[in-house]
């Protein structure tokens, strides 16, 4: 089984939280602890989420049970009503530890989905990575570019060794963020062929006999979403830095920077 993230929810808020936040990063929008009105009344729901794709509007309904005890049959029959008066097109009941018999027999054939919080991150675990390495992507502009084997941006601009000592100390200071977002590249996920995700914890055993060092929280991480946070956020100040030592970007600020002043140039091209 292969999770969104390590952390378990310790109460019924944190369960909530965390189904919210993944259905955010899906690219769904969100809301928590709404009123919804009903033919009859209203109801409040847990998490609403909404998208449309190629026009086509959805909606999902989760309702989560942080109980210790597994959820009976009379949940099921509640939250069916629900999703019949709300319209939504997919039910989930997220329990943190599982459902009784009759429950499961009263979801059957229906749109309301029973799950684990563990078995709701893997039904949207492909939606979540897709997603997710797209918009780290976006985020880091170019990061990744200056670790890509075409040669590093702005180094063959460089007028002398202690600006080229300067470039290689900050270079190798994220080196190890720039080799492991290669596992999360968008780009071959566009085409069909991601690669297979590192297991975690990540082995940087190689990685640390090239001489690189990589941060302990980042060796620590124990869900994807962990990880990728943590890669984000080193991606996120090594392109700056990384942009403050390439002399095609020193001293602009961000918004004047195009994206070819990031990309590998030969001093032929340069000329």
């Amino acid at each position: 089984m292969t999770l969104i993230t390590a952390i378990a929810p310790g109460t019924w808020r944190d369960l909530e939280d965390t189904v919210a936040d993944i259905l955010r990063e899906c690219g769904m929008d969100v809301q928590q602890q709404i009123n919804v009105p009903l033919p009859r009344g209203s109801v409040d729901l847990d998490v609403f989420a909404e998208e449309t794709v190629e026009g086509i509007r959805s909606r999902v309904v989760c309702e989560c049970k942080n109980w210790r005890t597994n959820v009976p049959r009379e949940k099921v029959h509640a939250f069916r009503t629900v999703m019949d008066e709300t319209g939504a097109n997919r039910g989930y009941i997220i329990s943190r530890t599982g459902f009784q018999q009759g429950a499961v027999e009263a979801a059957a054939s229906t749109n309301v989905e029973l799950l684990t919080f563990e078995q709701f991150q893997e039904r949207y675990f492909d939606k979540w990575i897709t997603r997710r390495c797209r918009d780290i992507e976006d985020v880091n502009g170019n990061f990744n570019v200056y670790y890509e084997p075409l040669g590093r941006p702005g180094y063959h601009a460089l007028q002398n060794d202690d600006e080229r000592a300067a470039y290689d100390q900050v270079w190798e200071r994220y080196a190890f963020a720039g080799v492991l977002l290669l596992h999360f590249s968008p780009y071959l996920r566009m085409v069909g062929r991601p690669p297979p995700l590192p297991p975690l914890p990540v082995d940087v055993r190689e990685l640390e006999r090239q001489g690189l060092v990589v941060p302990h929280e980042v060796k620590a991480a124990r869900g994807y979403r962990e990880l990728l946070q943590l890669l984000e956020h080193y991606g996120r100040i090594g392109l700056e830095e990384l942009r403050g030592v390439n002399p095609l970007t020193r001293g602009q600020p961000a918004a004047a920077i195009v994206e070819e002043l990031d990309a590998p140039m030969s001093p032929q091209r340069s000329r």
